[in-house]
């Protein structure tokens, strides 16, 4: 089973492979205030945004009991584009905005993501000499180098199912 290295502690796997998973803090609390950065279409959905000439989009998640806060997602570093090819960068945490509905404020979230399959990985990035002069993956890096990613919240307050918040193809 896969899991992202820097959400180890509070991704519970919802399926065998690990690609479906509920997000709870290690206090045991399923309810996240939503911080983020990108360009909303639609009501409730969110894309890349432009910042500083590079593309980016970031998701945290800040526990509602105990006030623990999560990167789950940067465009920057998650993904082939943003991490590999450059097109991505990290935007400051003070530029995040708070991701509030008329009826929601605290949200259950639930990730969805997608990787290459480990023999693709090692062909494609591990033993690729070219991107290996400047980075040095492994095949542990694979967890953090997935191709799309879905997050979906459901509104603790109203129950309402905020369905593609976020859903990006990283490759």
């Amino acid at each position: 089973m896969i899991k992202p290295k820097h959400l180890e502690k509070i991704y519970h796997p919802t399926d065998e492979e690990g690609y479906e998973g509920r997000i709870i803090c290690q206090c045991g609390c399923k309810a996240f205030k939503i911080r983020c950065f990108g360009e909303f279409y639609g009501r409730y959905k969110m894309s890349v945004h432009e910042y500083e000439n590079k593309y980016a989009q970031a998701v945290r998640a800040v526990c509602g009991d105990c006030g623990t806060d999560y990167l789950l997602y940067d465009f920057a570093l998650h993904g082939y584009d943003g991490l590999i090819c450059g097109e991505g960068i990290a935007v400051p945490d003070e530029i995040l905005d708070d991701f509030i509905t008329e009826t929601d404020s605290l949200f259950e979230v639930e990730m969805f993501l997608e990787y290459d399959g480990e023999e693709d990985f090692l062909e494609d990035v591990v033993n690729d000499t070219w991107l290996q002069k400047d980075f040095h993956f492994t095949v542990a890096d694979r967890a953090n180098v997935w191709c799309s990613v879905a997050i979906e919240l459901k509104g603790v307050q109203s129950g309402t199912d905020y369905k593609d918040f976020l859903i990006e193809e990283l490759a």
